[in-house]
C-alpha cells in the first residue's frame, strides 16, 4: 500500500473528477463556436436559456453518470461545474409562491 499524503485545501472540489479535462477538451475542438453557427431555437423568452448552455449542461449530465433526466437537474446546484464550464447559475427567485390553493 503506497502512503498517500493528505492534504487540505481551499480550493472548491466536486464529486466528478476529471472535468476540467473535458472543459479543455471543448475549448480544443471549438464545439461552442459550431454549434453558435447552427440555426439552433432561440429561447422564447427573455428568461430563457441559450440552446448553447442546454446541450452542454445534457453533456455535462452524460460525463458525470446521469442515467435519469432528474440527474441532470442536480448538476445546477454543483458550484464547482459552474465555475468549470462557465454555465448559468440557478434562479435564487423562488418558482412556487406560498400560497394556499383550494383543493
Amino acid at each position: 500500500m503506497v502512503n498517500l499524503p493528505i492534504e487540505y485545501s481551499d480550493k472548491q472540489v466536486t464529486p466528478f473528477g476529471g472535468m476540467s479535462l473535458m472543459k479543455r477538451f471543448i475549448d480544443q475542438t471549438g464545439i461552442r463556436e459550431y454549434m453558435s453557427e447552427l440555426d439552433l431555437p432561440e429561447p422564447g423568452s427573455n428568461r430563457g436559456y441559450s440552446p448553447e448552455h442546454i446541450i452542454e449542461s445534457f453533456w455535462l449530465g452524460i460525463w458525470t453518470g446521469a442515467s435519469r433526466y432528474i440527474h441532470c437537474d442536480w448538476l445546477r446546484y454543483d458550484k464547482t461545474l459552474h465555475s468549470i464550464f462557465c454555465l448559468f447559475q440557478p434562479k435564487s427567485i423562488p418558482v412556487f409562491q406560498s400560497k394556499s390553493i383550494p383543493l
